[in-house]
């Protein structure tokens, strides 16, 4: 695996003319459908990182009520006492 690939060491296939104009077919598919999506604004993979997210927030909010919960009681404790 010494040798080197060289650009002229081997001869190009000729494309075919119907694998042209399927390519290009398909290039101008391709083309249109991504503007349509930006045009509608809309995403090609939804966000993974969402539900995290909201579940992060559902766990900050319980662990602030918990905390609240307990400065009440002791706050509560300490007048009766």
């Amino acid at each position: 695996m010494s040798e080197q690939w060289t650009p002229g060491a081997f001869p190009t296939a000729p494309l075919d003319a119907k694998f042209r104009q399927d390519l290009q077919r398909a290039l101008e598919q391709t083309h249109r459908q991504q503007a349509a999506r930006r045009k509608l604004g809309a995403r090609s993979k939804p966000k993974a990182a969402a539900p995290l997210r909201q579940g992060l927030r559902l766990a900050v909010i319980v662990l602030a009520l918990l905390l609240l919960i307990r400065l009440l009681r002791s706050s509560g404790n300490a007048r009766t006492a």
